[in-house]
């Protein structure tokens, strides 16, 4: 390997891969085809890619972990597999027309049951058939086939190919689309079968979420009435806020549960309903006078579905940012109601110390008296002590002039101690 190859990207390869693939194969009109959409959920892929491994081994092709699509010949007919986010398509193609247009789409299958083996549930069936520009079928005999209130017709491909389709499902168990070209080539009608497809697809996709939405809608105005009462009752102020705080953090929590339930499905939705208008775009599509389009319908149908979805996702992000400041507001009234309390209480604090203070200094002059006449007592005995000894000693005048002096003494004692007290408490200030 040389020095230059060494330096390749470490996803270039896999980007390249992936640049290439989910490219429909080359059709050649007239072509029927037949498509049935299954979602699967992500447990179910493993087994999923086991039967389309064994499969591909059997029909001599490899199936590698990084593909999404594969094409195989089975029995006459093209299968193309395609692997997408949350469902798998299986397409099988058949060359050359049928007696009938649209016949069972089981028996595009090798077997009845062939299926079987493959996780998911139905999503969606759609038939497709391709006439040429040759084609002789008269244009009121099509329109028989779909549901006149509901039919669709458009030129597709700048008016190289035309479509009818009524986007419901018919008596076969599918739904139905007859497309005739009018000098499209086999890449070109390839790829405006794919865009067809993925328009469908996606389509149908983008309204899953409209059932949450309808749900949603009923849970957010109980929220949002309950809410009002609650702001009320805070702005009225004749409840404890503790509890009124209380129905906040539980009103909070539904919430959030809400948008957990159903942002992700929502979001999906609104991804898919792009992709939708995207695939119609590409169509360039030109009407026909009197029919309804593809956009047409897109717009009266899809459009306020996902409205209403979208609606759902503002008014519950609202919501969550309406309680976070009917939240705030209220502990910010509790805080300051807290502050005030600690205030009094500082000050009762405050008041007692000051009582505690007083008390002290009358504790402190009464005990002057309390050591001044235990000072005297000593006194006294000391007295009785040095008379014993000296005989001629008169006590009574040594009892008179001890107790000025003991009671002047412990008094300048005591002062004394207290200035050394002051003393040492300014210089602990700072």
């Amino acid at each position: 390997m040389s020095r230059f190859q060494q330096r390749n990207h470490p996803l270039r390869d896999l980007l390249d891969q992936e640049l290439r693939q989910r490219t429909f194969p080359a059709l050649q009109a007239p072509c029927r085809l037949c498509q049935f959409v299954l979602t699967v959920s992500p447990s179910s892929r493993s087994t999923e890619f086991a039967q389309m491994q064994q499969l591909a081994a059997q029909q001599g092709a490899q199936l590698k972990e990084s593909d999404n699509d594969l094409n195989l010949s089975l029995f006459g007919a093209t299968l193309r597999w395609e692997k997408h986010g949350e469902f798998s398509s299986y397409t099988f193609i058949l060359p050359g027309s049928g007696s009938d247009f649209f016949d069972d789409p089981l028996d595009f299958l090798p077997a009845k049951d062939w299926l079987e083996p493959f996780p998911g549930q139905v999503f969606r069936v759609i038939q497709l058939s391709v006439l040429d520009s040759n084609s002789s079928t008269q244009e009121q005999s099509i329109a028989a086939m779909f549901n006149p209130d509901h039919c669709i017709s458009s030129y597709l491909a700048e008016q190289k190919a035309r479509i009818w389709t009524d986007f419901q499902k018919h008596a076969e168990g599918a739904g139905r689309m007859l497309m005739q070209d009018r000098g499209l080539s086999p890449a070109q009608l390839g790829r405006l079968v794919q865009q067809l497809f993925d328009l469908g697809n996606y389509r149908k996709l983008s309204l899953l979420g409209w059932p949450l939405a309808r749900k949603a809608i009923s849970q957010l105005n109980a929220l949002e009435q309950q809410l009002s009462y609650i702001t009320q009752r805070i702005e009225e102020a004749e409840q404890h806020d503790e509890s009124l705080l209380a129905e906040l953090t539980r009103m909070a929590a539904q919430t959030e549960h809400l948008i957990a339930e159903n942002s992700s499905r929502l979001q999906a939705s609104a991804a898919y309903y792009q992709l939708a208008l995207d695939r119609i775009k590409s169509l360039n599509e030109t009407p026909i006078d009197g029919l309804m389009s593809l956009q047409d319908f897109t717009e009266r149908r899809l459009t306020p579905a996902y409205r209403t979805s979208e609606s759902v996702l503002f008014r519950q992000q609202g919501l969550s940012n309406r309680l976070g400041r009917c939240t705030e507001l209220l502990r910010t009234r509790i805080s300051l109601k807290l502050e005030q309390q600690n205030q009094r209480l500082l000050a009762s604090m405050d008041q007692r110390a000051r009582l505690q203070l007083k008390l002290q200094h009358m504790v402190e002059g009464l005990s002057v008296v309390a050591i001044s006449y235990y000072a005297m007592q000593l006194c006294q005995h000391g007295i009785r002590a040095l008379q014993y000894w000296w005989p001629e000693l008169n006590s009574e005048l040594w009892h008179s002039l001890s107790l000025p002096l003991v009671i002047s003494s412990v008094a300048l004692l005591l002062y004394a101690f207290r200035r050394r007290l002051k003393r040492a408490e300014k210089a602990a200030r700072p």
